[in-house]
């Protein structure tokens, strides 16, 4: 019986102190966003004295624990921007306990700057982010405690700079790429805006293609949390980006850890007692339980493979489909005159082999519908006529790339060949009898092109082209002597996506 007795009171002080942990925990994750959430700070725009004093309250929370710098003595890696100092990185480091896998690295950081102070009002970011700076303290707090299973380094991050440009991270970076490290780091975590599990309803991870294995690194049941994640393979917005990015353009595997935008982004309304606290809670779990499995696991973590917006080189060649409209008139050379013009539609593929970053030979496969005014030449006075041909027109351009790999302008000229499938004349609306014809010299009509176009992201582009024929139509009526030699003119604009 006393036995009996004695094993319930231990099973109450364990659950009692188990419970104590998790408040412990819960408690100190509100501390730190109130802390860093304050309207004393300023919203924590980068560069300020506000800032500086964010700063110095993770600094406090670091060393308190047991946190050591990453280089020479201090967590600090002041940077400028321009003529602009004041901007600082905070970065620290958990030894791994392998002697060879402690050579390799894992990531794990937050941005702590906001916004500041906007027409009078504070934008304090609660959770945009100290939610995220306050779950990287308190993950770096859990891997502290399990160091002696963790057979990779953990570099613990917080950075500023993150709101005007993703400056801190970038700064980290080139720092590493300085130091000979940027090659073995082989997972980065940015923790960005975490707080809103509840309303959520899922820890969103994007980027798990970057990992060897994605689904089963990540499975939350796996690692013995309880938490709803929901995971995607790829970054893909064109309009947002985190500190995963100056990381992944350097090839390294990288996860985007947010709860969503369903918190008041970037409004001044983002404030401390709206968070979610028990899911901040969870978020932590998950994230130590996950960085630490990635920090003992003796096999490759990454995949290989990065999101097309963080590609720092083009695809050597890419295919796409196209759909565009077309606009179709003539040139009469010997009357220095122009026709008018009138649109038609085209579609086809679109392909592009990639000579390095700045030039690719690009070509199309289009069948186009041309539609181009026709004055009737026997009846001046009467309606214009239409002249419609199809083709299948294939253009091949030489292209110079002005930008990077995404979002990127372009120019580009070369030639092209349109093979004709049908040709007619007739006159809208009406009945008419006309008398006019056309007579090409040659089946084909062969010219040259030039344009410019857009690349959006990595799949959407759009391209205006203008094509210059150099084979002469000749129009002729019964009684047009000698007949109208013109040329065809035309210029395009088309849609295109690439797989």
């Amino acid at each position: 019986m006393k036995h009996i007795v004695s094993l319930i009171m231990m099973t109450v002080v364990l659950c009692g102190t188990m419970t104590a942990q998790q408040l412990g925990q819960r408690s100190r994750l509100e501390r730190h966003v109130y802390t860093l959430a304050a309207d004393s700070l300023n919203g924590r725009k980068a560069g300020s004295l506000d800032a500086e004093k964010a700063r110095q309250y993770i600094e406090h929370e670091w060393h308190a624990m047991g946190l050591k710098p990453m280089w020479d003595g201090s967590y600090r890696m002041g940077f400028t921007l321009g003529e602009l100092s004041g901007f600082c990185n905070l970065v620290a480091c958990i030894e791994g306990s392998d002697p060879v896998l402690k050579d390799e690295y894992i990531v794990i950081g937050g941005h702590y700057d906001h916004l500041g102070v906007k027409n009078g009002k504070v934008y304090n970011g609660a959770d945009d982010n100290a939610s995220g700076t306050a779950c990287v303290t308190e993950v770096a707090r859990q891997l502290l405690a399990r160091q002696k299973e963790l057979k990779r380094s953990v570099i613990v991050c917080a950075f500023d700079a993150e709101e005007i440009g993703l400056i801190g991270s970038s700064f980290l970076v080139s720092t590493l790429k300085d130091k000979g490290i940027i090659g073995r780091v082989k997972v980065m975590m940015s923790v960005d805006m975490v707080g809103w599990l509840r309303e959520g309803k899922a820890l969103t991870l994007e980027g798990t293609g970057t990992l060897a294995d994605g689904a089963g690194l990540t499975d939350p049941k796996s690692l013995g949390i309880n938490i709803p994640i929901r995971t995607k393979r790829f970054e893909n917005s064109l309009f947002t980006a985190t500190d995963t990015e100056p990381f992944a353009k350097e090839g390294v595997a990288t996860l985007a850890v947010t709860t969503g935008i369903k918190s008041p982004y970037h409004k001044p309304e983002d404030d401390a007692n709206l968070i979610d606290y028990e899911g901040l809670d969870r978020v932590t779990d998950y994230l130590a339980a996950f960085t630490a499995r990635l920090a003992s696991a003796e096999a490759p973590i990454a995949s290989g493979h990065v999101a097309d917006k963080h590609r720092k080189k083009a695809r050597l060649f890419e295919f796409g489909l196209q759909l565009g409209f077309n606009s179709s008139w003539l040139n009469y050379p010997n009357a220095a005159f122009y026709g008018k013009s009138l649109s038609g539609l085209q579609g086809g593929i679109a392909m592009q082999l990639n000579m390095g970053n700045t030039f690719s030979l690009h070509a199309d496969l289009l069948y186009s519908i041309f539609r181009t005014p026709l004055a009737d030449i026997e009846q001046p006075f009467a309606s214009v006529l239409r002249m419609r041909q199809e083709a299948v027109l294939l253009p091949l351009t030489l292209q110079l790339n002005l930008s990077d790999v995404s979002n990127r302008l372009f120019l580009n000229a070369g030639g092209y060949a349109a093979f004709l499938t049908a040709h007619d004349i007739y006159r809208p609306n009406s009945d008419s009898p006309f008398t006019m014809s056309t007579r090409l010299l040659y089946p084909a009509e062969l010219g040259i092109t030039w344009g410019l176009g857009f690349r959006i992201g990595y799949h959407f582009e759009c391209r205006i082209q203008s094509l210059y024929s150099l084979m002469p139509l000749y129009i002729t009526g019964q009684s047009a002597e000698p007949e109208i030699k013109t040329f065809p003119r035309r210029s395009t604009f088309s849609l295109a996506y690439y797989f």
